[in-house]
């Protein structure tokens, strides 16, 4: 009889006692099979039971099940025999090895199949720098204790973000971890503070290994305040070569950063326990030396080549030793915000200052000294002034103050709305790029407040 393998989706139980299994083939297939008249013929009531339990288990644990059924008459796909297989790991290794190392990336595999000759557990796969080697270390998921697999996952990632040392005992053969500690600072840790900065990813080129990439990233300005202001102050961009494993949340945040180029802050670490000759960090020697490399002729950097989908050049030796660890990412909106226009010139003078001379001489009081518009609180035309870069969208312009004003974008003027609440104005426009913004109040004291926010709805 012929026999298939395949996950079972569902289960029914129909009228006159028949059981119906709805299970999904290798080959994407679906078929449904049958357990016949559960209450009839008592000398099989419990072989058709046992089937009944052996299905129900396999769909609660998704684990695959082998089923042989009849092709011929009446019979046809009633089920002869079933067979429930695991993908536990279950026997012991026979020889165990430890390392220790820094954590380079984690990454997940999906290995979920029914038609493997030996069944197939999923994986997570910790990539670890040795020494001077990366190497690769495998978490069984399919363990029986579901809980122990998922503490070394986060064990491995609270590793590479902390930047601590990990101990790995692992199989020789199969390198599968059954057991794992993270270690104390010292020689061949990372530290604890990582190097925080940002920029633009340039290239993702391969390492010596086929899950090991080599991220190039230029360096931007850092943000300060909270409304992620760059400083008016010199800023020399560097280059930064990146050690990440593909698979790795990281690996795809830097992979849509090359993409879409978009600004990504990364938390990484230069490799430690590498000091120079006189004993002292060579942390800059390394940056120089990296820099160096990145400017040097087109031979030395043919390596380099712009990411694809599954085509990256492979980097030299000297430049995997030289790149730092990296312990986290962040990929940032275009302008860094997708809400928010970038303001890159804004003129309020009008509004704190006033008009040119802010004495009227002249001006009659009681101990005649001449008194300015802010001490006699006279009205003036004013307005504000801002060239913004605005991504695609809806924008709303509100403003909190009880006086009249007008706002034109680029010259046009935009209708306004009251607020449900009585407080408020608003205006609307549909904007990408740069824009000139300006807020005209033909009524200005300067006792009054200026709030207005801008911010996308669509």
């Amino acid at each position: 009889m012929p026999t298939q393998r395949g996950f079972v989706e569902a289960i029914e139980i129909g009228r006159a006692g028949q059981a119906v299994a709805s299970v999904l083939h290798g080959d994407g297939s679906r078929a449904d099979y049958t357990i016949s008249d559960l209450d009839a013929d008592p000398e099989r009531f419990n072989e058709r039971l046992s089937k009944l339990g052996l299905l129900r288990d396999a769909m609660d644990r998704a684990e695959p099940v082998e089923i042989e059924f009849a092709t011929d008459g009446d019979l046809a796909g009633d089920i002869m025999r079933v067979r429930r297989l695991t993908r536990d790991a279950l026997a012991r290794p026979q020889s165990t090895q430890v390392a220790r190392g820094n954590v380079i990336g984690v990454a997940a595999h999906l290995r979920h199949h029914p038609d493997s000759p030996a069944e197939a557990a999923d994986q997570v796969i910790i990539g670890m720098l040795v020494g001077d080697n990366v190497e690769r270390f495998i978490i069984n998921m399919q363990v029986p204790e579901r809980g122990v697999a998922q503490t070394m996952v986060d064990m491995a990632r609270a590793a590479q973000s902390s930047g601590s040392v990990l101990s790995v005992t692992y199989d020789q053969q199969q390198r599968i971890i059954v057991a794992m500690e993270i270690g104390e600072g010292g020689r061949g840790s990372i530290g604890n503070e990582p190097d925080i900065f940002a920029g633009f990813v340039e290239t993702i080129a391969h390492g010596p290994s086929s899950d090991l990439m080599m991220v190039s990233l230029t360096t931007a300005p850092p943000f300060s305040d909270d409304g992620n202001v760059v400083t008016l102050a010199p800023f020399d961009p560097d280059v930064r070569q990146l050690m990440v494993m593909r698979g790795a949340p990281e690996y795809a945040l830097f992979e849509a950063a090359l993409r879409d180029t978009l600004r990504v802050e990364v938390f990484a670490n230069d490799r430690g326990g590498r000091d120079n000759e006189e004993g002292g960090d060579n942390d800059d020697v390394i940056r120089d030396e990296v820099a160096s490399d990145m400017r040097g002729t087109d031979a030395e950097i043919s390596f380099r080549a712009r990411a694809t989908d599954n085509a990256a050049s492979e980097v030299p030796s000297h430049t995997m030793n030289r790149a730092q660890l990296v312990r986290g990412a962040k990929l940032m909106a275009p302008l860094c915000s997708a809400s928010r226009p970038v303001w890159i010139q804004v003129n309020r003078h009008a509004l704190d200052v006033g008009p040119d001379g802010e004495c009227a001489e002249g001006l009659p009081s009681s101990d005649l000294r001449p008194r300015g518009l802010r001490e006699m609180e006279l009205p003036y035309s004013a307005e504000w002034t801002g060239i913004g870069c605005f991504n695609h969208g809806v924008y709303r312009f509100e403003l909190g103050t009880g006086i009249e004003f007008g706002i034109t974008v680029d010259g046009e003027e935009l209708c306004l709305h009251d607020g449900e609440d009585g407080e408020g104005r608003f205006g609307h426009a549909c904007l990408d790029g740069e824009h000139e913004v300006r807020v005209m109040f033909p009524n200005w004291k300067c006792s009054e407040t200026f709030d207005m926010d801008v911010y996308r709805i669509r």
